[in-house]
C-alpha cells in the first residue's frame, strides 16, 4: 500500500507520498538545534505514536491495516515541562533568531498565566455506573487454543517465544481527559501518557520504556517481561516479588527479550558498545510487580536517532523471539491489527533525543469504540490457564 503522510499547518493540509519514518528524518534534520541548560533532553520536536502495524517499514509484513492513523505526531515548538519532584515549571519556545520578540511575547505571557492557575477539581466520579458490554476479539476458549498454536509452533522450532495479545472492545462514551485523570490517579506510571489527537485519543499507563536515546547518541532499552499482581498483605506482597524474581519461567521469558534487544541495538550502535546494565531487576509499582532488563549502547557515526527507533521497532517484548518470524506467526493467530497498542508513545527532539514507550496498559478511544490491547508471552514452559489469566489480570 501506498505510505503518505498528512501535514496540518495553520490551517493548510499537505500530503507527502512517503512513510513516517522518512518524513521524521527529514525535518529533525532540517531543524537540528543544540540547547545548553535544560534540565531535561526534549527541546522541542516531534511528540505522539507510533502504531504496531509501521512495522511493514520496518522489516516486517503488512498483514492488517489499522481502523486509527499508523502513527500521529504534533511538532511541539512550544511546551511547558513540569517536575514534580521540584515542583518547577519550565517553559520552553523554539523560533527564529529574527522572531525574539515573539517568542519573549509567550513567554512572559504564559509565566503570567501559571501563575494565576485555579487548582483544578479532583476527577470526578459517574454518579450512575453503568455496566459495560465487552467483546473480545478472542473469547477465553479461543485464546487457549491460539496459546496451543503458539506451543506448537515453538516445539516445530519456528520461534521461542510468542507475544501473543487479545483486543477488548468496551461498549461505551467515555470522556478521555476525566477518564485519564482517574487512570493516572489509580495507576500512576513512569510512562503515563494523554494523546488527544481529531478522531483518536490515547490514554496509557505504560510502565515500560521502549528506547532512550540522549543527544550524545546513548541509546538505552528497557523490556518489561513478567508480571505479579501485588499482595493484600505485606507478607503475600513479599511472596509475590520473591517468586517474580526467582521463577524460571519469567527470567527465560526476561532472558529471550535482552537477547533480541542486543541484537537490535546492535545492529546501529559500535562494536563492543552494547552491554546488559541491568538484568531481572523486580520494579513495583502502584498494581503490580514487574521483571526488568536494561541493555544500553552508543549509536554508530552517521546513524540519526530516526533510524535507531526504526531498527528496533516494534519492541521486542511485544512481539517475542526471532522476531520476524514469531511476527508472522502473530499476524496469521492474532487475525487482526493491533493498532496503537504494541506500539510506541513518546518524543523525538530537535537535538537528537529521543524517549518512547511500549504501549501497554492503555485506553484507544475512537468515534466508535473504546479499546484495550492486553497479552503476555508464551514459551514452552507455559501454563496455558495461567497465561489466560495473565491476560484477565492486565485487562
Amino acid at each position: 500500500p501506498a505510505k503518505t503522510v498528512t501535514v496540518n499547518h495553520r490551517g493548510r493540509t499537505s500530503t507527502h507520498n512517503e512513510s513516517i519514518f522518512s518524513y521524521l528524518e527529514r525535518e529533525l534534520l532540517a531543524r537540528h538545534v543544540e540547547t545548553e541548560g535544560l534540565p531535561f533532553d526534549f527541546n522541542g520536536g516531534y511528540a505522539g505514536y507510533l502504531g504496531y502495524e509501521l512495522k511493514a517499514d520496518c522489516g516486517a509484513n503488512a498483514a492488517h491495516s489499522s481502523p486509527t492513523p499508523e502513527a500521529a505526531f504534533v511538532f511541539a515548538d512550544r511546551l511547558i515541562a513540569f517536575d514534580h519532584e521540584e515542583d518547577i515549571a519550565y517553559l520552553v519556545c523554539l523560533d527564529d533568531e529574527n522572531h525574539e520578540a515573539r517568542a519573549k511575547k509567550w513567554l512572559n505571557e504564559m509565566a503570567e498565566r501559571l501563575q494565576q492557575l485555579e487548582p483544578i477539581p479532583q476527577w470526578s466520579r459517574a454518579l450512575h455506573p453503568q455496566s459495560v458490554a465487552q467483546t473480545f476479539r478472542h473469547t477465553p476458549e479461543h485464546y487457549l487454543e491460539l496459546i496451543a498454536a503458539c506451543k506448537t509452533e515453538i516445539r516445530k522450532g519456528e520461534t521461542y517465544e510468542v507475544c501473543l495479545t487479545n483486543m477488548i472492545t468496551n461498549h461505551v462514551e467515555i470522556d478521555p481527559l476525566n477518564t485519564y485523570r482517574a487512570l493516572r490517579s489509580r495507576n500512576p506510571a513512569p510512562y503515563a501518557t494523554y494523546l488527544n489527537f481529531p478522531g483518536v485519543a490515547v490514554l496509557s499507563s505504560s510502565p515500560e520504556r521502549f528506547l532512550t536515546i540522549d543527544p550524545y547518541g546513548v541509546i538505552d532499552a528497557k523490556p518489561i517481561k513478567g508480571t505479579r499482581k501485588r499482595g493484600k498483605t505485606v507478607a503475600e506482597d513479599e511472596a509475590l516479588y520473591e517468586d517474580l524474581r526467582t521463577n524460571e519461567k519469567d527470567r527465560s521469558e526476561n532472558l529471550m527479550i535482552v537477547d533480541l534487544l542486543r541484537n537490535d541495538i546492535g545492529a546501529v550502535c559500535n562494536i563492543g558498545s552494547v552491554h546488559v546494565s541491568n538484568i531481572f531487576a523486580v520494579e513495583s509499582y502502584t498494581t503490580v510487580h514487574q521483571l526488568v532488563s536494561s541493555i544500553r549502547g552508543r549509536l554508530r557515526r552517521g546513524i540519526s536517532t530516526v533510524q535507531a527507533v526504526q531498527a528496533a521497532f516494534p519492541a521486542g517484548s511485544m512481539t517475542g523471539a526471532p522476531k520476524k518470524r514469531t511476527m508472522e506467526i502473530i499476524d496469521r493467530l492474532e487475525a487482526g491489527p493491533r493498532g496503537v497498542y504494541s506500539g510506541s508513545i513518546g518524543f523525538l527532539g530537535l537535538n537528537g533525543s529521543a524517549d518512547l514507550s511500549v504501549v501497554i496498559r492503555t485506553i484507544v478511544v475512537t468515534d466508535e469504540a473504546v479499546t484495550v490491547g492486553v497479552g503476555g508471552a508464551i514459551i514452552d514452559l507455559s501454563d496455558p490457564q495461567e497465561e489466560l489469566e495473565e491476560m484477565l489480570l492486565k485487562s
